[in-house]
């Protein structure tokens, strides 16, 4: 069975009520999608002001941990990643000195950045557990340089190997 349409002052009142609720759903969906745009909006000016101009090209560069540290000396491209892998049984120490990671874009495993060691020189370390790597990723051409000092299961013994990675033409 077909349902009329209501008439008279039937009909005013249920057109006033399907335009209130119509009239909320436009309301509702058009102040939705504004928080929508301005959400995204922030969040990509956000995320962009951090995010230095060269960030990660794709390359990956490892330096090994095993008998002795190789290679020693690298060249990369701004935003190559290196990575510092431990093949060894014992723990391997990397540090940099006086700000070396200020031009950095991409970091893993370097938690105890900023400590001073004993002359109240900035030290910028990672100490890499054994099977375990960490890894960065430098912004500005120039030259770095690191020690890594590598435990040994002689008491009282490491082995402290200098590094250089040049970043650049």
């Amino acid at each position: 069975m077909l349902e009329s349409a209501p008439s008279g002052l039937d009909y005013v009142r249920y057109r006033r009520q399907t335009n209130r609720v119509g009239m909320r759903h436009r309301v509702i969906a058009m102040f939705g999608t504004k928080i929508m745009i301005i959400g995204a909006a922030l969040l990509a000016a956000a995320g962009c002001s951090s995010v230095a101009s060269t960030t990660r090209t794709g390359m990956i560069h490892e330096v090994k941990f095993e008998e002795r540290m190789t290679p020693a000396n690298l060249r990369v491209e701004p935003g190559d990643e290196i990575r510092w892998v431990n093949q060894r049984s014992r723990p391997v120490t990397v540090e940099f000195l006086e700000g070396a990671l200020k031009n950095v874009s991409c970091e893993e495993g370097f938690s105890q950045r900023g400590l001073s060691n004993l002359r109240g020189r900035r030290q910028e370390s990672v100490t890499i557990s054994p099977n375990q790597s960490a890894s960065l990723c430098f912004t500005a051409a120039g030259t770095v340089t690191y020690n890594a000092r590598m435990d040994s299961a002689v008491g009282g013994g490491q082995l402290i190997e200098s590094g250089t990675i040049r970043i650049g033409r």
